[in-house]
């Protein structure tokens, strides 16, 4: 049975490896995904990387994992010596730190060529937003697909996520490991892991909001951000690596990248929303979001967001059996938001 590794094991999102506020990524809900990967795949050992021992009891009782190995992304001997060692790796816990995603790459490279390793990487698709800033929906804006390599071939450095997603499909394409990309759209769902963590969309969402004292949107707030219920993305996810452990790859590496979002919804309809539990929990004034400008709609990333439209088609995850079924976040917040002390 292959041995599996997953970089990430807590949180809703895994985003413990950045210190700021952290930018839309991919990495959905590795808690989640180690209590899917031992139901679905008992047999295959199980290592989890996590940074704080207090929640190794989870993960013995809850996740059933087989291996629970302490540490940071600072630790690049102990990353690259792990992922040498695994048959499989998962990366969860970051989209963005190019340099700890050369390690993990590097570690797997030693590995002889009989018994090459894979990289499952998560991702997301703030790759794929049009920089708009009028907040307004464009009809005829680009739609990102993961069926046209073309498109993934696209993906640049300067992207959201390309700081990973580019050395991910570099090695992939360089043959001595198979990589295996699945991008996600803004994440939402309840976290059931051991760590009371938000997930990098709720972060961004919440965080703005109670810095600027009001839920905002750009323009008119037609502009439309794609969404993902975690629990349609892990199980996804889980069969990926499935195929990884047990079938020869195909085609070239922009071939095994899969684009995960369930709905689009407009920003408008998002703030508005999101402003009715902000309020009701006292974290901003007034229960209605506020029109502003894009420069004034939030500093670095959730700026770009909220004006911008992400437009993404996953055909290539459909034919491979993804469907969204759980409840539009425009439902699903209140619940998870509604949980929440701020």
């Amino acid at each position: 049975m292959p041995s599996v590794l997953l970089f990430g094991a807590t949180g809703l999102i895994g985003c413990e490896s950045r210190p700021q506020a952290p930018k839309t990524n991919a990495n959905r809900n590795p808690a989640r995904l180690a209590i899917d990967l031992k139901k679905t795949l008992p047999g295959w050992p199980l290592t989890v990387f996590v940074r704080n021992s207090n929640v190794d009891e989870w993960f013995k009782t809850t996740a059933n994992v087989d291996r629970i190995v302490h540490g940071t992304i600072s630790d690049t001997e102990l990353v690259r010596s792990l992922s040498k060692e695994h048959d499989i790796v998962i990366n969860a816990i970051t989209s963005f730190d190019g340099d700890f995603v050369k390690n993990i790459i590097t570690g797997m490279e030693e590995r002889p060529e009989q018994s090459k390793g894979t990289l499952v990487h998560i991702s997301g698709t703030g790759n794929f937003i049009d920089h708009g800033t009028t907040g307004s929906f464009n009809p005829g804006g680009k739609v990102w697909n993961d069926d046209n390599e073309d498109d993934i071939r696209k993906i640049v450095p300067s992207m959201f996520n390309g700081p990973t997603d580019v050395p991910v499909l570099e090695a992939g394409e360089r043959g001595k490991i198979i990589t295996y990309i699945v991008c996600f759209a803004m994440t939402y769902g309840p976290n059931i892991g051991p760590a009371p963590n938000l997930g990098v969309a709720y972060n961004l969402l919440t965080s703005n909001a109670k810095k600027q004292g009001y839920v905002p949107y750009v323009g008119d707030g037609s502009a439309v951000a794609s969404l993902i219920h975690v629990g349609d993305g892990v199980p996804f996810l889980t069969k990926i690596v499935g195929i990884a452990g047990t079938q020869k790859p195909a085609g070239s590496a922009y071939s095994r990248y899969y684009i995960l979002h369930g709905e689009r919804v407009a920003w408008k309809d998002l703030s508005s929303e999101l402003a009715k539990v902000l309020h009701a929990k006292g974290v901003v004034a007034s229960p209605d979001p506020k029109a502003v400008p894009s420069a004034d709609a939030g500093a670095g990333e959730i700026g770009a967001l909220i004006a911008s439209n992400m437009l993404v088609k996953g055909d290539r995850a459909a034919r491979l059996g993804f469907k969204a079924t759980h409840p539009s976040v425009l439902v699903q917040l209140h619940e998870d938001l509604g949980a929440q002390n701020f």
